[in-house]
């Protein structure tokens, strides 16, 4: 019987070697459970201009902050078990990548439709666009582990 690889030294250095590859995978997390975490904060985000369509997006500031904040932390643990196990799970990374995509597709749609030129022009587009990217390595993980690595 094989061992999943959750156990011993061997995880702490798979998760350290698989860091590097999927660092923007780490980062992208990390920003929805910040992103998340100032929604939360006792002041109105979306009281400013820049977030007048998301009053009419979602159902409210808190709500917005707990599903990034909740979304964020899940795939913390995707990448964790991911990073954890012997034989890697790309499909966790798939899935949680297309939804981060949505997410920050979702958010510059917010911000494009409040007709206010900001910053957000130059981050949240990107981060949808590097997501695609997630998505493309993650499937080219799961076609090595299907046909063996090439090179």
């Amino acid at each position: 019987m094989s061992n999943p690889g959750y156990v011993g030294p061997g995880v702490w250095i798979r998760i350290r070697h698989r860091f590097g590859p999927r660092m923007m995978e780490w980062f992208y997390a990390a920003h929805m459970i910040l992103v998340g975490y100032v929604l939360l904060l006792p002041m109105q985000t979306f009281n400013q201009p820049a977030f007048l369509a998301f009053r009419d997006l979602v159902p409210s500031e808190d709500v917005m902050g707990w599903f990034m904040l909740m979304i964020g932390l899940f795939r913390i643990v995707g990448l964790v078990v991911n990073g954890a196990r012997k034989n890697v799970t790309p499909q966790i990374r798939q899935i949680s990548a297309g939804i981060g995509c949505l997410i920050w597709s979702g958010i510059s749609y917010g911000f494009a439709s409040s007709d206010v030129v900001s910053t957000w022009l130059a981050v949240y587009p990107l981060f949808a666009f590097g997501e695609l990217v997630n998505i493309h390595r993650a499937a080219h993980d799961q076609g090595e582990i299907r046909n063996g690595t090439t090179g």
